[in-house]
């Protein structure tokens, strides 16, 4: 069926329109049968073809897939490989070479192999075990210190731990049992920052060691850290970050299962602490800013949440339906003081720290209603791993191996027309995989139900052309399904981003819904505007003034129809060049980029963002519009370093405000105010049954004045049923402005830095709208 270019519109009358048109199609095509997941003895990714691309590479011979045995191996156990392991990570000079040009995607097969030195990671590296049968890597006594795995990346210069981009580690076992129990032996140093994912790792360390799980000995800027097992040892995990949000985590026997060494908001939602004597400790003075302990239960355990009280908003806690069982306490003071002795229900939360509008408070437990349709097993809030497909042998097809329509993949081809048809055809029937590449679209890549889709190092599709470059007609790039259409469609370990200054574009529209949670989803995925080799942008955008790249409309948008799951999701206006230029020795381009919008929610379905971050547009990062049901779990954001005191456009210029998609007006500032006029973290109007866990808030760089700019970091205009737990500001003096809590027509900011201090500047540990104390 040919497809004219008016079907790919997002306006939503016209999509609508059309609607019933296109599910008459999708159903008249599809004739094979739904796929079941098996018990197949290999992996996918193991037998499929990975004929991908790096067009950026410089070096044609370049390789970005790599199996460690065919570097020399030895999956038996008995010869040490970590010569092998580094050899795959580093051949082709990727060393200290650029970020995004050289990824690479390194597989180790089933088996056991003897780890001597580090394994050293590498940006845009990928160490992926058999999803099927993951491999154990043995820890030699030799190591003693030192990681099994160094998740941290040496090359990257000043403020590594917050370049270290683009890796992941994924399914293994990791034993420490042969490194003597009184040395404090490493499975992973994981000092990383967005766009990274840990997920499926399983430590095994000997009980009553003092060996830690995962390790930051450098600090980072991390979001996720996900379905992991971590056994035995001193440390399961020792977190020193800007924030994190830790889900799905199961702690067994470790003296401690989560450590804080530092971080400003933290986020531990759906785990569970075994056998421990600690759960989680925060009892360092200043270690956290605001912990928020959402769904998770200590079993055996002597203390759940070791704290350190100050009577200030640092140190502040949020208990979310925390269990307490085989004796022990829920929270008690480093100093031995019990502050609480069972558990947290559902539905209640227990709270230490800086509350509004109620003051500080020592402890008390609120009441606040949970929506049911955020609520997963057992009425916790819903959470999804991120699928590998492991049981889905022979129901893979890459997008490169189709024999009627080819793909390129190579940044100079315009694949979008087969890519669409591809996605058709195999909608329903297989997942879709996009081996390592730039795939190139002039056309808005439909996503139709019934669709899967898995890339590697993130595989990515950039926009170009025309058809994004009228904002007043933005349209997006890729498009999850059509308003009103139901199904499944997931991404993972894909990137989006602009070829060129298009501000028409908007680089992910979610219009699918699903009543089944998670079968709408996106995993480990990046929004990603300019900084990289492969788009314009990135030289276009060098100049001082941002007004004249206007990059792209929005970077995701969830319209009213749309129910989704994200997990690891990044959406980054970048703020600097990622890719040496004339000085190999120096990562950075000057980018002054101006992204009209961040993430728009505007669905009444039920939408859930678990470790997400947004940084760098002009009128904010995220929005919630005529929205409800959404749950948010550890946000993190950035405002555009470019705005404030002394640059040329105040917000929400350069752009112009766009009711349609309800756009704050600034309108609460002076017009000269560019203090006042600086992108909202976060702004909320007219929407309900909103639950918020950690809030990572920061700002940096120009017109500081005493430390603190004048902007909002959070505005609220009609909401109801909104319960916000720990909030983190730095650089904000007004941390929430809410027009609903005054009388008549004037402004109040309900929270301040000054009043509020804690964390790296401000901390509230809980904002809550129609919320009762009951203790």
């Amino acid at each position: 069926m040919a497809v004219p270019w008016a079907f790919y519109s997002s306006d939503r009358a016209q999509c609508g329109a059309w609607n019933g048109l296109w599910r008459v199609e999708i159903q008249q095509r599809q004739s094979c049968p739904a796929p079941v997941a098996g018990s197949p003895k290999t992996w996918w990714r193991a037998e499929i073809a990975h004929d991908g691309t790096t067009p950026y590479s410089i070096d044609p011979t370049f390789q970005y897939y790599r199996n460690v045995l065919s570097y020399g191996a030895d999956n038996t156990g008995v010869r040490d490989s970590s010569v092998a392991f580094n050899d795959a990570i580093h051949a082709w000079q990727r060393a200290g070479n650029t970020v995004t040009t050289r990824p690479a995607y390194i597989y180790v097969p089933p088996g056991n192999y003897l780890i001597a030195k580090p394994i050293q990671l590498l940006v845009s590296t990928s160490l992926i075990g058999d999803a099927v049968n993951p491999p154990t890597l043995l820890a030699a006594p030799s190591l003693r210190t030192e990681p099994v795995i160094h998740g941290y990346d040496p090359f990257q210069g000043e403020n590594g731990p917050t370049k270290n981009f683009y890796m992941a580690v994924r399914n293994f076992r990791i034993d420490t049992s042969r490194v003597e129990s009184g040395v404090q032996a490493r499975g992973v140093e994981w000092s990383v920052s967005q766009g990274c994912s840990l997920t499926n790792v399983h430590v095994g360390m000997p009980v009553g060691s003092m060996h830690v799980g995962v390790s930051m000995s450098y600090g980072g800027s991390a979001v996720v850290i996900a379905d992991c097992t971590l056994t035995g040892g001193q440390t399961g995990l020792q977190i020193a970050s800007q924030q994190y949000l830790v889900k799905n985590l199961t702690f067994t026997r470790c003296t401690t299962g989560i450590y804080l060494k530092w971080s400003h908001v933290t986020t531990i939602q759906h785990c569970a602490f075994v056998s421990c004597r600690y759960a989680i400790d925060a009892s360092r003075e200043g270690s956290a800013g605001t912990v928020s302990v959402v769904d998770s239960v200590a079993e055996n355990c002597e203390v759940g949440v070791l704290v350190f009280v100050t009577g200030t908003g640092q140190n502040s806690l949020v208990l979310d339906g925390f269990g307490v069982r085989g004796g022990g306490v829920a929270v008690q003071e480093g100093g031995g003081r019990v502050l609480r002795g069972g558990s947290v229900l559902q539905g209640e939360s227990w709270v230490l720290g800086n509350t509004r509008p109620d003051g500080y408070k020592g402890g008390v437990v609120y009441e606040g209603r949970r929506a049911g349709k955020l609520m997963g097993e057992g009425g916790r809030y819903f959470v999804k791993a991120l699928p590998q497909y492991e049981g889905w042998e022979g129901r893979v097809v890459s997008v490169k191996g189709d024999k009627e329509w080819k793909v390129y993949g190579d940044d100079q081809h315009d694949d979008g027309p087969a890519i669409n048809a591809i996605l058709r055809k195999h909608a329903g029937c297989s997942v879709i995989f996009f081996p390592q590449g730039i795939y190139r679209t002039s056309e808005t890549i439909y996503v139709p139900p019934g669709s899967r889709i898995a890339g590697e190092v993130f595989s990515t599709i950039t926009g170009a052309g025309s058809h994004f470059n009228n904002p007043s007609s933005p349209q997006p790039i890729v498009q999850l399904g059509r308003p009103g259409e139901s199904g499944t469609a997931q991404l993972s370990d894909m990137l989006i981003s602009v070829a060129d200054v298009l501000p028409g574009a908007v680089l992910l529209e979610i219009n699918l819904a699903s009543p089944h949670p998670g079968d709408v989803g996106l995993w480990n995925t990046v929004l990603r505007v300019g900084g990289s080799a492969d788009s314009l942008v990135t030289p276009k955008c060098a100049a001082p003034d941002p007004g004249a790249c206007k990059a792209a409309f929005a970077l995701l948008h969830i319209t009213p129809s749309a129910s989704a799951y994200l997990e690891g999701v990044w959406g980054w206006v970048a703020d600097h060049g990622l890719d040496p230029t004339v000085n190999p020795n120096v990562n950075t381009n000057p980018q002054n980029i101006a992204v009209g919008r961040g993430a728009l929610i505007e669905s009444s379905a039920p939408v859930w963002l678990v470790g997400t971050s947004f940084e760098h547009c002009v009128l904010y990062q995220y929005a919630l519009h005529n929205a409800s049901n959404v749950y948010i779990a550890l946000q993190q954001t950035e405002s555009p370093y470019w705005q404030g005191a002394g640059s040329p456009y105040a917000a929400p210029a350069p752009w112009d405000v766009n009711p349609a998609y309800g756009d704050p007006t600034f309108a609460h500032c002076a017009l000269a105010d560019g203090q006042c006029r600086r992108a909202w973290a976060m702004y909320v109007s007219d929407a309900e049954n909103v639950t918020i866990h950690g809030s990572a808030l920061w700002v940096f760089f120009n017109g500081m004045r005493d430390g603190l700019l004048g902007d909002a970091n959070f505005g609220v205009e009609n909401a109801a049923g909104m319960y916000w737990y720990g909030m983190a500001t730095k650089g904000g003096e007004n941390m929430v402005w809410d027009v609903t809590e005054t009388e008549g027509n004037g402004n109040v900011t309900v929270a301040t830095q000054r009043e509020s201090k804690g964390g790296w500047g401000g901390v509230v540990a809980a904002y809550l709208r129609d919320a009762a104390e009951s203790e």
